[in-house]
């Protein structure tokens, strides 16, 4: 055997991955923001650093766009080996994720620096096994949903009534019960949707002023972040190419901080929404105490709907609302614990609000 071969089945019995040349391990990720959004640029930055801590070991082709995978495509996507790792959203897959959909429910989250860390709290507690055909890098979520409207400002729930609003999954229940009409539109496609009136807006986070662009076909924000309710999201990766990683490897990935990367990102980006919502002039709408009672009581049906819809599919009404109550009282604690630490969101309490 000559001396390149030699090297070459060292590197590979060094690394332990069948068929990789030298020891390198070549992976892809993919996303369906647009490549200038922040959620595209932190998929950027896990690539460069998770490359620069493996030292060399790790090759990451990323795909942004919808490039090569679509949103409702990206879980089978990396499921069946299409790509190694994925960052999607649980709406796109209605109905597969039951457990974790409980946290698409409106349960008072104020901001998304709480949604995040108690969707991982979520995940830690309860394993799903719904997820068991992917291995989890983090749970993370959307900041809370407001009204975005083109057509016309919603200053009270009766507005909503005859209003084609952007919605999926218990999202678009959320929609109905407050007198909307919801429609499931791919948040590629939502831009155009609204300036050619094919919706009148969408219940969405203020971050998409700027990730989609929403800002220049938006004119108004009813700001009901008191109802609580986000887009639940994902950072999987294909179960077969994780357990092909060697351990020096598979560590990277464990001590990498995905949580608290993504939680800080999220928060930011609702913030920096709202300001060039700001900028550009949209109207700002916040409900008085009165009104958010109203808004609070029509979504409470959407809860009991859940329930009931997991009892007939064999769970237990007794865990189910253990879903519900465990993620309430994390969020209580995260916000808490959110007080104490001075961070600052977009909305939530007035002693955590960006002024």
């Amino acid at each position: 055997m000559g001396k390149k071969a030699i090297w070459v089945c060292l590197g590979l019995l060094v690394m332990g991955v069948p068929g990789m040349v030298w020891g390198a391990v070549e992976l892809k990720l993919v996303n369906y923001f647009p490549a200038p959004a922040r959620q595209s640029k932190i998929c950027e930055e896990f690539v460069k650093d998770l490359e620069a801590r493996s030292g060399g070991q790790l090759k990451i082709r990323y795909f942004p766009a919808g490039t090569l995978l679509t949103p409702a495509k990206i879980y089978d996507g990396v499921a069946e080996g299409i790509a190694d790792i994925g960052f999607s959203n649980i709406s796109y897959t209605y109905g597969r994720f039951r457990m974790t959909e409980a946290l698409d429910l409106p349960l008072g989250f104020p901001n998304a620096w709480v949604s995040n860390r108690v969707a991982n709290d979520f995940y830690r507690q309860f394993k799903p096994k719904e997820w068991d055909k992917i291995h989890m890098l983090s749970m993370h979520t959307s900041p809370v949903n407001v009204v975005l409207s083109s057509t016309k400002p919603v200053n009270k729930i009766e507005d909503l009534k005859g209003m084609t609003l952007r919605g999926l999954g218990f999202i678009a229940e959320v929609v109905s019960a407050l007198g909307g009409t919801p429609r499931s539109i791919p948040m590629p496609e939502a831009y155009e949707a609204v300036q050619k009136r094919v919706i009148d807006g969408l219940m969405i986070p203020m971050e998409t002023l700027r990730a989609f662009r929403l800002a220049e076909v938006a004119k108004y924000v009813t700001e009901c972040w008191q109802i609580g309710q986000v887009y639940t999201f994902y950072l999987v990766m294909n179960r077969d190419a994780w357990n092909k990683l060697p351990p020096a490897l598979q560590k990277v990935f464990n001590e990498y901080p995905f949580e608290e990367k993504l939680a800080a990102m999220w928060n930011d980006v609702d913030i920096d929404g709202k300001q060039l919502g700001i900028e550009k002039g949209l109207q700002f709408i916040e409900l008085p105490g009165e009104e958010i009672k109203k808004w609070k009581a029509a979504v409470e049906p959407v809860l009991d709907k859940y329930v009931k819809s997991m009892v007939a599919a064999g769970y237990s009404e007794k865990e189910t609302r253990e879903l519900i109550n465990f993620a309430r009282m994390r969020a209580e604690f995260w916000t808490k614990k959110q007080k104490e630490l001075g961070i600052k969101s977009s909305t939530g309490p007035a002693e955590v609000r960006v002024k």
